[in-house]
Formats: C-alpha cells, structure tokens, sequence
C-alpha cells in the first residue's frame, strides 16, 4: 500500500486522489457526527420529556420526594399539616389513597414511567436540604444550583465509594403558597436528577464501535480514492493519446504534400526563363497536392465537428433520393473502369440527417471502388426491414484481415499505407463513417466477400429519434 502511494504521488492521478479522500474523509465524519447525535439525543429522550412533566406537577414532586424519604424535622411538619385530614379517614379510606397516591406517583401518565434511576431533592430558601438521599447515591454532598433554573443540565457527584455518578438534572423555584398550603414546609426549590452513569457507559461503548467501523471504512476509502482516480485518469489519458496521435498523423499527411510544393516550387525558381508549358507538369504536381491539403484539411474540419457534438438535422428523405444519389455512383464508376451492381427497394419516407446520409453513402462507395481492382465489381444493396434502414456495400477488393478489421475506423489508419497513398486516401474517411453513424444511432459491421473482397453493412433506424 505504501509503495503504491509513493508512486501515486509523482502522477497526475495524485490531485484526482485528493478530491475523492477528502470526499469520503468528508462524508465519513458527518455520518460519524449525526450518529452521535442521534444516540445521545435518542438516550435522553423519555427522561428529558419526564423532567419537563414532573416539573409541571408540584403534588407530584413532593410525594416523589417524600416517598423517597424526608428529613425527620420536615417529616414532623408533613404529619402535622395532615394530621386532621387523616383522622378523619377510614383504615379502608387511608389503603385505598395510599394506592391511588401510589399509582399517581409512579404511572401519572400513559406516557411517564419512574423508576429507581429518578430522585427529587427539595431545598428551602437557604439551601438546606429538606429530603433524604440514598447514601450510596452522592446526592447527599450535592447543592442547589440556581443558575439556570428550569433547563435541563448535566452534573456529576462522587460515591462514598470514590466512583462517579452522572445525572440529568434540572432545578425549579416551586411557589410557595402552594407548597406550604399542601406540605406546611418552607420549600424554594427542587431539584429533579435522573441517573445516566448506564447510559454513558453505553454510548461510550456504542461510540467506540461506531468510531471504529468508520476508521474502517476510512482506510478502506484510501484504496476507493486511488482506483477511482486511476479510473477518472482513464478517459483523460486515452484522449490525450488519441489526440498525440492525431497531431502526429495530420502532420505526417501534411508534411508529404507541402515537401511536394516545396521541391516544386524550388524547381521554378531555379528556371525562371521557363514558360508555363516547359513548368506545366510542376505546375500540375504542385496543384494536385494543394487539392490533397484541401481534402485533408476538410475531413479534420469535419472530424473536429463531430467531435463537438454535431447535432443533425433531422428531414423527410424520399425514396427518390437514393436513386438520385445511386445515379452519380454508377457515373462515378463508368469513369474509374468499374461496375456497380444496384439494389434499390426502399419505398416508403425515412427520418434521418439527409447531408450525413448521403455523406456516409459516398464514403462507403467511394472506399469499395478505391481499393477494388481495375476491372473491380461493386455491389449495393439499399432496402428496410422492420424498423431500420439496411445499407451493404460490397466489393471484390483483396480484403481486410480480421486484424485490420478492428482497426480501419481508427483515424488515419490504412491497412496498405503505399497503396493508399497512391490512390489519395488519407485514412479519415471510415473514421467519419463511424461517426455519422454513431450520430444517427446506428451500427456498422465488416466481413469478408467470397470469393475475395470486403462487405459493409450499416443499420439505421427509419425514424431518428433523441
């Protein structure tokens, strides 16, 4: 792994490496930081909606309180302010307030339960302690804290035992009037806590565990950044290729035909007293490079456009126009020495590019009569079937190797680069097939003729749709 790293950093692919660990790092530690927060706040939920409820309820605190036990003094007072009250009850009337009391206390709502980790503690205005605390507990050293009242807080006490104790806590300012008319006590404030020590100890364990799953996936994002850089740098440097490439091969076409000029031109120079009938053949030579450099420089014009993104322009094409273009090929033809052979059964309208149609037609001709022989034979065959327009262009031609046929739509490349040469080609014209092609939605294939020769066969739809 870190020898891999190493020689990731001396390559372009390092900055690509960079964005893609900062995203995951990114990632990561929010989903860490929201599932924190989900755990503590899911923890804390029912006993911070209990809190808010008891300190609605003051009956409720005091009895909370005194069922945990007051002080002998405030225990004295509580009888004595409810002495007559009792007096007046039946032993039957005391069991059944006790369990309504009881029931009040521990289950005043279908949605509070109390439980042992709950515990009041009442302070007066001095901040005496009025109430017993379980001994164990280390509320007993605890003191009111008057700032803030009715929030709810944190706080921690120690045990006889040396250990820390973690609470939810919260502090109210209990009214007077209605605290001494019910208890006879000189109670300021409750202090409501509820013991977390079990839930710390959980979410500290479910953070460990948590923190380490994302440590996990954070060096595992290490391995994700550099595949997905390698991959991102894939397309880049196969286009910088193909581009190197294609610099290369225009300026080796170029450098033929200007090297042409050049000698010509040069030879003028050196006869000044020459006329144009003495020059004519440099003069010919010459102009027949520039018409090269022209074409050449038309097909890189057109390559570049589709490389933009072209967008075609999408027109009724009547069955008339394939015989119309089908016309000139045969004339085409009859010039060069050669014979086509027509097929043409298309009958009904097709929604295509016409421009690109009839470009991509030209080529394929074009391409069979230039590597057929001098007596060569061409076949064409136009039709439609189902939903597509089916174009073979065939020839007797000496062929194509099943490794050239792989490379024939590659820019620039020529199976006989002598022969080509000769008779004008400059390896673009299948590449641009393949791309009008590509553009139309449709699809080219390439066989062997029998006995000898190369069939193409292009499929596109009738009606072009996006």
């Amino acid at each position: 792994m870190l020898i891999k790293f190493r020689k990731l950093y001396h390559t372009d692919n390092f900055s690509y490496f960079i964005r893609y660990f900062a995203v995951f790092t990114l990632i990561f530690s929010l989903m860490t930081v929201i599932i924190f927060q989900l755990m503590r706040s899911t923890m804390y939920q029912t006993s911070d909606e209990n809190f808010k409820e008891i300190a609605s309820n003051p009956e409720m605190i005091m009895e909370f309180a005194r069922a945990r036990g007051l002080s002998p003094e405030a225990e004295i007072v509580w009888e004595k302010n409810t002495h007559t009250d009792k007096a007046n009850k039946t032993d039957d009337d005391d069991d059944d307030e006790e369990d309504e009391k009881k029931d009040k206390l521990f289950y005043p709502t279908s949605k509070m339960r109390l439980n042992a980790n709950y515990h009041v503690v009442l302070y007066d205005s001095k901040g005496n302690r009025l109430n017993q605390v379980d001994y164990f507990s280390g509320l007993a050293s605890l003191k009111v804290e008057k700032q803030p009242l009715d929030a709810i807080t944190e706080c921690a006490v120690t045990t006889p035992f040396g250990e820390t104790e973690y609470y939810r806590c919260m502090t109210i300012v209990l009214s007077n009037d209605a605290v001494s008319a019910y208890t006879g006590l000189d109670i300021k404030y409750a202090t409501i806590l509820f013991n977390t020590s079990q839930i710390k100890s959980s979410i500290a364990s479910y953070e460990s565990t948590v923190m380490i799953v994302m440590i996990g996936f954070w060096l595992i994002s290490i391995v994700a950044s550099i595949y997905l850089s390698n991959v991102s740098m894939r397309p880049i440097l196969a286009s910088f290729q193909k581009q190197k490439e294609f610099v290369e091969n225009a300026s080796h076409e170029l450098r033929t035909p200007l090297t042409v000029l050049q000698n010509r031109l040069e030879s003028l120079f050196r006869h000044p007293e020459a006329t144009i009938m003495d020059s004519s053949e440099n003069i010919a030579s010459s102009l027949a490079e520039v018409r090269n450099m022209r074409l050449l420089t038309t097909n890189l014009l057109n390559l570049a456009r589709r490389d933009d993104g072209l967008k075609p322009e999408i027109v009724d094409v009547q069955p008339s126009f394939f015989d119309d273009t089908l016309v000139n090929y045969i004339i085409m033809a009859e010039e060069n020495g050669k014979t086509i052979e027509v097929h043409q059964d298309v009958t009904e309208v097709i929604r295509t590019d016409k421009t690109l149609l009839k470009q991509l037609m030209t080529i394929l001709v074009d391409n069979a009569m230039k590597y057929s022989e001098e007596d060569g034979h061409i076949w064409i065959d136009i039709h439609t079937k189902d939903r597509f327009l089916l174009i073979r262009v065939a020839d007797n031609g000496l062929g194509i190797s099943s490794e050239n046929k792989k490379k024939i739509f590659d820019r620039f490349y020529r199976v006989d680069k002598a022969r080509t040469r000769q008779k004008g080609g400059f390896g673009l014209g299948l590449s641009l097939a393949k791309q009008i092609i590509e553009t139309l939605h449709g699809t080219i294939t390439v066989q062997d003729n029998q006995p000898k020769g190369t069939i193409f066969e292009v499929k596109l739809p009738k009606e072009y749709r996006k």
